[in-house]
């Protein structure tokens, strides 16, 4: 599993989510941290695995019954926590400050995405995430944001760097696209608000009863122009063109790169409602050097970071229980 830096959203809530219990997980510094708190970060990270495209968050869907994948889970979260609390301390020392505003723009932010997705605020109110303890995260989660920042101000990355980054690294720097057609049932109503329970399973078992029209040998583009409530590309007969990961939001992404040209998708949900897709092409290209200049010096600088984490790590005084 790759080393996480940050998850967004998933980062501000998860930074340092301190306990009390007696079972403690770690120790930095001064400060305990539970195993209770250990869980509920590893909640929130198996909870929102579907809502990115980070690679490295595909371990979170592992099965529960698999206890050699629980446990390096486990020990990754426990780390991400310990390497983000070792940061906060250093920024504290090193006297970096957040103001009211700033945690309070990003509060804002952060509300309007729960307020689109009722399942992922209700993960949070079952987790006591209240909105003191959500700005408290928020205004930590920024104080690192601006640590980093400061740290990156000074690392000077070259072009042989680049070059030599990316000869070692092309595949990674190969992008994917498929060409797709879609029908959507929404679950959102005309005021940008999720329907209800009952309304949603109506919605659910309406999009079941389009896909199973789809897999009789109905005609895609037929079923689309007469039930996609995707206004844009219903009259197209769903037609989304070709499009990469990051084109779409990654709830979507992720359920479509599953499928290989000629293959219709199941029932899948996002939070603009139920999707069904089909994929009629898929082709993967070689992005050049200056394509890929930009995204290069922030995984160079990425890597120098966690070196630098490493290093307040080594120094500072961190147990594991």
């Amino acid at each position: 599993m790759k080393k996480i830096l940050y998850l967004g959203l998933v980062g501000a809530l998860c930074l340092s989510m301190v306990g009390c219990s007696n079972g403690n997980a770690f120790k930095v510094g001064e400060t305990e941290v539970s195993k209770d708190e250990v869980e509920k970060v590893k909640s929130i990270l198996v909870a929102t695995a579907g809502y990115t495209n980070r690679d490295y968050l595909a371990e979170f869907n592992k099965s529960e019954d698999d206890k050699e994948a629980q446990e390096e889970i486990n020990n990754q979260v426990v780390s991400y926590m310990i390497d983000n609390e070792v940061v906060y301390e250093q920024a504290e020392k090193d006297k970096i400050k957040v103001t009211d505003d700033e945690v309070n723009q990003k509060y804002d932010q952060i509300k309007g995405v729960l307020d689109l997705n009722t399942n992922y605020k209700k993960l949070l109110d079952d987790a006591n995430v209240d909105e003191d303890y959500l700005k408290e995260t928020i205004k930590k989660d920024l104080m690192v944001q601006k640590y980093r920042e400061k740290f990156e101000e000074n690392i000077k990355v070259t072009d042989e760097e680049i070059q030599k980054y990316y000869d070692a690294n092309k595949k990674d720097f190969e992008e994917e696209s498929v060409e797709a057609y879609h029908i959507l049932v929404t679950t959102v109503d005309e005021n940008g608000k999720t329907v209800d329970d009952s309304k949603n399973e109506e919605l659910k078992s309406k999009a079941d009863s389009i896909l199973e029209k789809v897999k009789s040998g109905e005609d895609f583009e037929k079923l689309a122009k007469e039930n996609s409530d995707d206004q844009s590309t219903g009259k197209k007969g769903g037609y989304l063109g070709y499009f990469t990961r990051e084109d779409k939001n990654a709830e979507f992404t992720n359920e479509v790169f599953k499928l290989n040209k000629g293959d219709i998708s199941d029932v899948f949900e996002t939070p603009f409602g139920y999707e069904i897709v089909k994929v009629t092409d898929k082709k993967t290209e070689q992005k050049s050097l200056d394509d890929v200049k930009d995204q290069i010096v922030s995984k160079i600088l990425a890597d120098k970071y966690l070196e630098h984490i490493a290093t307040l790590r080594d120094k500072a005084e961190v147990e594991r229980y």
